[in-house]
């Protein structure tokens, strides 16, 4: 029987004949050395190999022999490209940089290598550079679909959105076969928030090269966008069918598990986080085995921080779970969070985040390590796993609470409710506020007194308030959470309630155990679930959702209305 092309044995048939190739090759450069055509063929099958620093080494010394044989030439840029593309697929952009630069030298006019450049260029986030390139590009070949897409990519990067969908629309007009133009697209589209054009983008892209794994990829995180969970995680696995190591595509798939509620997989998934390029923590080399989840007693382990510091807040909820089991822990973390992570776990070391790291590492004698985000897929596993103490698991420094609670009662009687209504993620930050504005009918409740909780400034929404209703929110100027944690914490933990949009706010006030009431978008991040009103990761949350994206205001209406029945069965005013 003759084998099918397509056989699981193909590759080990042509790796074989790989391996006969180079060993002819190899033996006749050993008596030949400077032979240019074995040199030649040897860099092909090393291109073949994948082996591209070999291969490029073996073409430069052909090409330095014969640099007329335009075949040598040839070979020797199309490995500097593939070396690139290699490089830049694993996020080494500074490196596949340097190789096209090396390329260019040899093609400088070279318009699909300047195409190359731009793209990476825009990878690495250096989009000024990315646009020049681009242009040069352009202006050497003004009708090239792809010269086009790179320009828009470009602008994408430097936030030129509307600039960046007319180059891309410019690209198709050349070219409507051009799939990368239509990903890009889909790209701009979602941006801008137009998910159902981005979602059709894609699709085309899809139908124009089903195998490509990026707009998989793209397409799933627009359904993810759209909360179609179902459909997100069938594009993200078909990605994953095509280019199985795919970081990105598993980390996105693992927002997609975690919003469904499905931790165990999720949990799985989420630690390809460390191989994305986006992902805002950086890997920690200690010595220590890392923990799978072996028997912890009579030993130690040291957890170490990742992300931002609502995130280390909330993913803290994990630590008695560890403390309970093991024989001693120490934390490195962020290092305004060190007394307070002390304070709530006992026999807990914290240390702040260092480089080089903290000595107490080093002499703590510890069995193993571990993220703190990894420990989820430990203990966290089901819903059922999530803490139901609505007491919280951190604690504030009683004493700095006692005098900010003293201060706050001398306002007058009345509930005490903390309000924060500002995100500031740098990317879907405006989404997620409520303009101060729309708090008007809340902030106008008998019975309580507002306190500021939002970070930066606010002096101007705070009279806003005043001149619109009479109400004075007060401000207490002795807080700065951007500079104290334990002020923070303790004026969080004074307060009787607290109304806030999703930022780091619910994730203190969460963590302490304080009754709050968090105002959600409609498009939240996988931690909320998709449509649960309570909080797995803070019992004392409940979580008022937007009914239609960018419309805050029958929701703020029915929070008033929520807020006023709380307080007369609480006792703040008469029915």
């Amino acid at each position: 029987m003759v084998a099918d092309v397509d056989s699981p044995d193909k590759h080990s048939v042509l790796a074989e004949r790989l391996d006969e190739a180079e060993e002819l090759a190899l033996k006749i450069l050993a008596t030949q050395p400077d032979n240019p055509d074995a040199l030649n063929g040897l860099g092909l099958i090393h291109v073949q190999q994948e082996r591209f620093d070999e291969a490029i080494e073996l073409f430069e010394r052909a090409h330095a022999i014969d640099a007329d044989r335009g075949d040598f030439t040839e070979n020797l840029v199309k490995a500097f490209d593939s070396s690139a593309k290699s490089m830049a697929h694993a996020s080494r952009f500074g490196a596949a940089i340097k190789t096209l630069e090396r390329a260019l030298v040899m093609r400088p006019g070279d318009e699909a290598l300047i195409c190359r450049m731009s793209f990476v260029l825009s990878l690495a986030k250096r989009h000024g550079e990315a646009l020049a390139a681009a242009d040069r590009a352009l202006s050497k070949a003004p009708e090239s679909p792809e010269a086009l897409d790179v320009r828009g990519l470009a602008l994408l990067g430097l936030k030129q959105i509307d600039h960046a969908i007319k180059s891309f629309r410019t690209a198709l007009d050349y070219d409507l076969t051009y799939a990368p133009a239509y990903s890009n697209l889909g790209l701009a589209y979602r941006a801008q928030g137009e998910h159902r054009d981005a979602i059709s983008c894609f699709d085309e892209a899809i139908r124009l090269d089903e195998n490509n794994p990026q707009a998989y990829n793209n397409l799933g995180i627009s359904l993810l966008d759209l909360n179609e969970l179902t459909q997100a995680e069938s594009a993200l696995r078909s990605a994953l069918s095509i280019e199985p190591d795919y970081a990105e595509a598993h980390f996105n798939l693992s927002r997609v598990l975690l919003m469904a509620e499905d931790f165990e997989t999720g949990w799985k998934e989420n630690e390809w986080r460390w191989l994305c390029p986006e992902f805002p923590s950086t890997w920690r080399e200690f010595p220590q085995k890392m923990w799978q989840g072996e028997d912890l007693t009579g030993q130690k382990i040291l957890i170490w921080s990742e992300q931002g510091i609502g995130d280390e807040i909330m993913l803290a909820n994990t630590l008695p779970d560890i403390v309970r089991d093991s024989a001693g822990v120490i934390i490195e973390c962020n290092d305004r969070l060190v007394p307070i992570f002390e304070r709530s776990f006992k026999g807990v070391t914290a240390v702040a985040r260092s480089e080089p790291p903290d000595p107490r590492i080093e002499n703590a004698d510890t069995d193993f390590q571990m993220p703190i985000g990894s420990i989820c897929k430990i203990y966290r596993k089901s819903a059922e796993d999530y803490p139901t103490d609505r007491g919280g698991y951190l604690k504030a420094d009683p004493g700095q609470t006692a005098q900010i609670r003293a201060r706050y009662e001398a306002l007058g009687p009345g509930m005490k409710v903390g309000i924060c209504w500002r995100s500031g993620n740098p990317i879907v930050g405006a989404e997620r506020s409520v303009p101060l504005e729309m708090w008007d009918g809340l902030l106008s409740s008998e019975g309580c007194h507002f306190i500021n909780l939002q970070y930066g400034e606010v002096n101007e929404d705070i009279a806003g308030v005043l001149e619109r209703t009479g109400v004075e929110v007060f401000k207490d100027n002795a807080v700065d959470p951007l500079t104290s944690a334990e002020d923070w914490f303790a004026q969080i933990a004074a307060l009787d309630h607290v109304i806030s949009v999703d930022n780091s706010t619910i994730q203190v006030s969460g963590s302490l155990g304080i009754p709050t009431w968090t105002l959600l978008s409609k498009v939240p991040e996988w931690r909320f679930g998709l449509n649960r009103l309570d909080h797995l990761w803070h019992p004392s949350i409940r979580i008022f959702r937007q009914h239609k994206k960018g419309e805050w205001e029958l929701l703020m209406s029915e929070i008033a209305f929520t807020f006023a029945s709380l307080l007369e069965t609480e006792g703040y005013v008469s029915s």
